[in-house]
């Protein structure tokens, strides 16, 4: 198992038991004390957790947000895979909406072939990325930055937000079923993906199969209301049904 994926098993399993001792973790993962240890360190410090003597405890104020430092190292082929043809929808001339996954700075990473689209984000990994290209037109709302996700959130960052418009808003999610429809982890990053959605001509959902039929705590909106889903694999029958009866494009 990659360190990346150790530290997100780590961060879930005490986020569901609200703590676990470090013995615990060694055995579960097959690695020495000394090695969860510095594994525990990394996640406090980017707010996921509180060590303890022997072991280690949600923090008081865990948003269940997985740092972006890790989400980066996790899943790299599916979302590679997603973001190249992600890329092919993009035109000269477009005005595109980017949320701050690690998806979409997967597709930030492909545009810079372009030399006339305009690129709103609230991502600061995917600023970063995107100021070396001079063909990009950058975007940025500002507002409250959270070292968790590397995200610019909150009401002023949703105020601008809402003045814009887009051609085109590409957003990843933490979770999505035919039922529930596309739910979000963290409230604030909702309000954001929610005012995207709204303001844009074609909704599009890049989304790995790791999230189909998982159930988050907050919505976004509906399933159906996607014009198109890219993902790394076909869908199982019941989502591809879905999509074709929804009139949703499925890319894979």
């Amino acid at each position: 198992m990659l360190s990346a994926e150790r530290k997100l098993k780590i961060a879930e399993i005490i986020s569901k038991s609200g703590g676990i001792r470090t013995s615990e973790l060694s055995g579960l993962f097959n690695v020495s004390e000394m090695t969860v240890l510095r594994d525990l360190a990394i996640l406090e410090k980017h707010g996921v957790l509180t060590r303890v003597y022997g072991g280690a405890v949600s923090s008081r104020n865990l948003s269940k947000e997985t740092p972006s430092i890790v989400r980066e190292k996790i899943r790299i082929t599916e979302k590679n895979k997603i973001a190249s043809l992600a890329a092919q929808l993009i035109h000269e001339g477009d005005n595109i909406f980017l949320d701050g996954s690690t998806t979409t700075h997967a597709l930030a990473k492909r545009l810079n072939s372009f030399s006339n689209i305009k690129v709103m984000t609230i991502g600061l990994d995917i600023l970063n990325e995107l100021s070396g290209m001079e063909g990009i037109e950058v975007i940025c709302p500002g507002g409250i930055l959270d070292k968790i996700t590397m995200n610019f959130l909150g009401r002023n960052t949703e105020e601008f937000l809402k003045n814009l418009n887009s051609d085109k808003a590409f957003i990843s999610t933490t979770a999505i079923s035919i039922k529930a429809g596309l739910t979000e982890t963290n409230p604030q990053q909702t309000f954001i993906k929610k005012i995207m959605l709204e303001n844009t001509l074609q909704k599009i959902l890049l989304i790995d199969n790791s999230k189909y039929d998982v159930v988050d705590l907050n919505r976004i909106c509906s399933l159906s209301d996607m014009d198109i889903v890219i993902t790394d694999n076909k869908p199982d029958n019941k989502y591809y049904q879905f999509f074709r009866q929804n009139n949703i494009k499925v890319l894979y």
